[in-house]
This record gives structure tokens, C-alpha cells and sequence, in this order.
């Protein structure tokens, strides 16, 4: 087995952000999302995980920024932020990602849960 590190690029109101020990509303920008990524990238990961902050608060969502930053990376993609139904499912998978995270829905909805990972396997991750 090996062990993958997945660097993480959250985002709120179309920034690069970070949280104060996951605190909405203490973020800290950091500029783009995408040149965030890249930087990872040209580090070498092999994952970037890109969260919608706005979407996991319900606060909105950075929907079309991380759909443009994921089309415009190598490497692999997990997606997180605002995934808690068959709909905003289908819309995370449709970006390209490889796999999407889901969070919160896992306690909310576990049943939802055990069936998604059963249609979908690998493509979905519990976080």
C-alpha cells in the first residue's frame, strides 16, 4: 500500500482561502484557486483536492471557477463542498473530476451514502 498526500485548495467567494481551524468566515485569501492548484502541481502532486467552501456552508457556490480549474489541471482532482444529493452529485462528476469527497452527508445520509459508493465505487470518497 502507498501512501497518497492530497494537498488541499479551499475556496471562498472565488479565492484561494484558509480557515482559522475550519471557521467560516476567519479566512485568510491567498488569490487564485487555479494558480493555488498549479502550484501544487508543478510541486509534483499527483492530487489536488479542491473544496467549495461556499457550497459546504451554503453560502453559495464557487461552481464554475472549480469546474475552469479543474479542466485546466494534470493531475487527478478529488472534489469537495455542497455534495448531499443525487443532483449536486451528478454536477460534481460532470466537471472531470476523478473522484468527489463527501462530508457532511455521510452522517446525514449514510443510506444515500452506501448507495452512491455501490453505483459509483472509486469515484466516491467519504471524508
Amino acid at each position: 500500500m502507498t501512501l497518497t498526500l492530497l494537498p488541499a485548495v479551499d475556496v471562498a467567494d472565488g479565492q484561494a482561502v484558509r480557515l482559522v481551524q475550519g471557521a467560516a468566515g476567519s479566512e485568510t485569501s491567498y488569490g487564485s484557486p487555479l494558480e493555488a492548484a498549479l502550484t501544487w502541481q508543478d510541486a509534483g502532486a499527483e492530487w489536488v483536492h479542491l473544496v467549495d467552501l461556499d457550497a459546504a456552508f451554503g453560502k453559495g457556490s464557487n461552481f464554475d471557477l472549480l469546474n475552469d480549474v479543474i479542466g485546466r489541471l494534470d493531475v487527478d482532482v478529488e472534489l469537495s463542498g455542497g455534495i448531499r444529493d443525487d443532483a449536486s452529485l451528478e454536477r460534481a462528476l460532470s466537471t472531470g473530476c476523478r473522484r468527489v469527497n463527501i462530508g457532511t452527508a455521510a452522517l446525514e445520509n449514510p443510506e444515500w451514502c452506501e448507495r452512491i459508493i455501490s453505483e459509483y465505487g472509486d469515484r466516491v470518497a467519504i471524508g
